[in-house]
């Protein structure tokens, strides 16, 4: 298991898990990648990227990633206040965590190209409008 931690600056209330070499196949600002349907699940999906939806529009995101050897076990979700689930295919190999709108990469995972099955937990909604936010995004994959 490997595991990552970082706060990253994003705006539009969300930042990206991204295939590194998808970024020619998405369009993140077309109004069918935040449908209404992603935006109440908190997670847009398109092909080689998730948009993850934070609860303040500009503030850091509190990340933390854990890259699993199996499928996840844990299904008591009492501690977190959203939870959700998607599918990304990784075709390079290179898994990045992006911010919005730049795209600027925040971290960047080695991983065998393959389909990924992908959890955001979040918790903390309460605290994300502080002068330093502390709500936190879990992503197990």
């Amino acid at each position: 298991m490997m595991n990552n931690e970082l706060s990253i600056f994003t705006q539009y209330g969300q930042f990206y898990i991204a295939d590194k070499d998808a970024e020619l196949e998405h369009d993140t600002s077309n109004p069918n990648f935040w449908n209404d349907e992603a935006f109440n699940d908190r997670l847009a999906i398109d092909k080689g990227i998730l948009g993850v939806s934070i609860q303040n529009d500009e503030a850091l995101a509190n990340i933390e990633i854990e890259v699993l050897e199996s499928r996840i076990m844990e299904d008591d979700f009492s501690n977190f206040d959203h939870v959700v689930e998607g599918s990304l295919e990784i075709k390079s190999g290179k898994l990045q965590i992006q911010d919005c709108p730049n795209s600027n990469v925040e971290l960047e995972i080695d991983v065998e190209p393959s389909w990924y099955r992908i959890r955001i937990s979040s918790l903390n909604f309460e605290k994300a409008y502080q002068e330093v936010p502390e709500d936190k995004y879990i992503i197990k994959i």
